[in-house]
């Protein structure tokens, strides 16, 4: 891809995409990618009319002849009105929940991870605080006990990350459609088990209600548990590295920290990209759009779209509207965007009054262009406070 101006894995792209989003958006806002063989989207309004038109746009290739192997046939693939009793059933079980009692057991999560690290002159806030933490609550809410994060899991984790950028790098889609089987079969274990509480609870107890196949309803809820954890463990350390980058923003993070959460998503949310394919001919922004082609709406770049974001490269603590698309729009849009709001505000929350001087020392970033991140940052607590119990 050296000669196009969009190249997701370059290693400066990873570091800093935002440059050629912008490139993008005010020179060519729909990208023809030859080497993509897509339609790259990056104004607010194009990504927001593509993800709320699942007629025209599809998450389930089959309609354009591409085949999904049964790894990937879930809630997050199928569109309505095959996807409609699957989606309002996951939103029957995700209400079943006490979210205030798993709110409240996110905080003792916190303070307990942050405790442990008392005394340490620096520790890796992605390994042992974020992943553990948003890993813990999910799997409390799914009510499935997190499985040991050991070399096993770890590997399975690494070839599942990089086949999210399966079609830039083919060779890593084979790997990871095994580490899902194998996410999948976990769930599926424990399933069988008939649990009692969480999600996985309100899913075995009223399997009957909804007919679909195993294989689709374990993908479906493994989808939902994964990204439960992966996509808010990168979103808090880049929340952490960016609060770090302006502090003076900062400082206004505690007035409403509701209203601050929404901004950091906006500004260094983990979902930069998603793909749809076109049902049928069309036009984006006065370019034609034929069936088949495929169209992959940049969500980063529409978050810092001048058209729909005063002063969109600011971050603002107190913007309000704001209408990000962080966690998508549409039957797709992210069901459990309700549970990282929780993780966000419990875990910024605790981090702040524990340690209130920490500095970032150093990072390591994911080479994934479709869920940005870090895999490691290294920092260093200063005027640590006492635990709070």
């Amino acid at each position: 891809m050296s000669h196009e101006i969009f190249n997701p894995l370059d290693p400066e792209t990873i570091r800093d995409p935002y440059p050629v989003y912008r490139t993008l958006r005010e020179s060519d806002p729909v990208h023809w990618h030859e080497e993509l063989q897509a339609w790259i989207l990056t104004r607010h309004a194009d990504c927001t009319s593509v993800l709320k038109n699942p007629d025209l746009f599809t998450a389930d290739f089959r309609k354009v002849g591409v085949p999904t192997p049964g790894p990937l046939l879930s809630l997050q693939t199928l569109d309505p009105p095959d996807q409609t009793p699957l989606r309002h059933f996951a939103v029957e079980a995700l209400r079943s929940q006490d979210l205030k009692q798993l709110e409240r057991d996110a905080e003792t999560r916190a303070a307990a991870l942050l405790d442990g690290l008392a005394g340490r002159e620096t520790f890796d806030f992605v390994a042992d605080f974020a992943t553990p933490f948003t890993l813990g609550t999910i799997s409390q809410l799914v009510g499935m006990p997190p499985p040991e994060a050991d070399e096993e899991w770890r590997r399975h984790n690494e070839r599942l990350h990089r086949s999210m950028d399966s079609g830039l790098d083919p060779d890593s889609e084979e790997a990871g459609l095994a580490a899902r089987q194998h996410f999948s079969d976990y769930v599926a274990r424990w399933l069988a088990g008939k649990p009692e509480t969480g999600i996985s609870g309100f899913v075995a107890a009223n399997r009957h209600r909804v007919d679909y196949p195993d294989e689709v309803l374990f993908n479906s809820l493994r989808a939902f548990w994964h990204a439960g954890f992966e996509v808010p463990a990168r979103f808090l350390g880049n929340a952490l590295v960016t609060l770090q980058q302006h502090p003076d923003a900062a400082a206004g993070i505690w007035d409403d920290i509701d209203t601050a959460v929404e901004e950091l998503v906006r500004f260094s949310g983990p979902v930069h990209v998603v793909s749809r394919a076109a049902v049928a001919d069309t036009t984006i922004g006065g370019r034609a759009v034929r069936c088949g082609d495929m169209v992959v709406a940049v969500l980063a770049a529409a978050n810092r779209d001048p058209q729909r974001f005063t002063d969109p490269e600011r971050l603002d603590m107190r913007r309000d509207p704001n209408p990000h698309l962080g966690f998508g729009r549409g039957t797709h849009s992210c069901l459990g965007n309700v549970v990282a709001r929780i993780e966000a505000r419990v875990a910024l929350r605790a981090l702040h009054d524990r340690y209130p001087g920490l500095s970032v020392v150093g990072t390591e970033r994911f080479a994934n262009a479709t869920l940005h991140g870090h895999s490691s940052i290294r920092v260093r607590p200063a005027g640590v406070l006492a635990a709070v119990h």
